[in-house]
């Protein structure tokens, strides 16, 4: 419900997806969001679940991962701060689209 100036009542923001898939995966030592479960990836199945939930959907990347086929096929936020963790992609987003709130999911969650 948007509010009007002096009504008492805050806008609403839009709500945005992100799903996190900078990670370096380096316990697994291979790409988690490319892991293949019943014909999708991790990636593709978390993009899935946020569509027709929120207004737009973005993948979070490090720069390095930007033109990587699987990542290259949505719509990206590029973490600007390195080393942080998962962090970085929400830092980013959020300076990105600082009009919106935030529905964030992990890529690497199973189902």
């Amino acid at each position: 419900m948007a509010g009007t100036p002096g009504s008492g009542h805050a806008s609403v923001p839009p709500l945005y997806g992100l799903v996190l898939a900078g990670g370096r995966s380096t316990r697994m030592r291979r790409d988690k969001a490319a892991l293949a479960y019943r014909g999708r990836t991790q990636l593709e199945r978390a993009m899935a679940l946020l569509d027709g939930r929120v207004e737009r959907t973005y993948v979070s990347v490090r720069a390095e991962q930007r033109a990587e086929p699987l990542r290259a096929r949505f719509p990206q936020i590029v973490d600007t701060l390195a080393d942080i963790g998962p962090v970085a992609g929400l830092l980013a987003a959020q300076a990105q689209h600082p009009e919106a709130a935030w529905l964030v999911l992990a890529c690497d969650l199973p189902l």
